[in-house]
């Protein structure tokens, strides 16, 4: 066991155009896994287009286990919500890498929250600086775009690559998006959530 490798996946689920500007809720879910099996999951709400993104996942991280590294999809989540990766690093301890699936357009997320949040200096810095420290890696898979947290790039690759048994994704995040995806894509679960039934 000496070798096991615990990694914790961070990833939002949906939620409905409407709840835009609305406070609603949306789930999150961390997902541990011992090398490339579950051995854990949280589930925690995050305000859509809130601010709470960073204290929903250090809550998740604190709750689903101790592990050697935590993925996060991209920065943003619930909208216009955000993870701060070195925020979440120095409150749980734990290394944070953070994987774009896609290149951002930074100017295009810069006019966004300018136009439509009065707090959009705090969102933007948190996505321009983890952003503008990505690098693009070379995997068996493909090609991905990464920020690392105190931990140093080619270990984090190391783990990315080990946990990469049926996508580009390492495991433990691949299953977090499927958790908080299929859990909210049907809107009955949001709907007890936030109240509506």
């Amino acid at each position: 066991m000496k070798n096991s490798l615990r990694s914790i996946g961070i990833d939002d689920g949906y939620f409905p155009i409407e709840y835009k500007g609305m406070r609603k809720k949306t789930l999150i879910a961390s997902v541990l896994c011992v090398n490339s099996d579950v051995e854990n999951l949280v589930l925690e709400l995050v305000t859509v287009d809130g601010l709470d993104g960073t204290e929903s996942a250090v809550r998740a991280v604190r709750r689903v286990g101790v592990a050697d590294i935590v993925f996060q999809d991209g920065v943003t989540i619930a909208g216009f919500n955000v993870i701060d990766p070195e925020e979440l690093s120095a409150v749980t301890g734990i290394p944070v890498t953070v994987i774009f699936k896609h290149d951002l357009n930074l100017e295009k997320i810069y006019r966004a929250l300018k136009k439509h949040f009065s707090d959009w200096r705090e969102r933007y810095g948190v996505i321009f600086r983890t952003y503008s420290k990505s690098v693009k890696v070379p995997t068996p898979w493909r090609d991905i775009r990464i920020s690392t947290v105190n931990i140093e790039l080619s270990k984090a690759l190391n783990y990315i690559i080990k946990l990469q048994t049926v996508s580009p994704l390492p495991e433990p995040l691949r299953l977090a998006d499927i958790v908080a995806s299929g859990l909210t894509k049907n809107t009955v679960l949001l709907k007890i959530i936030n109240g509506e039934t």
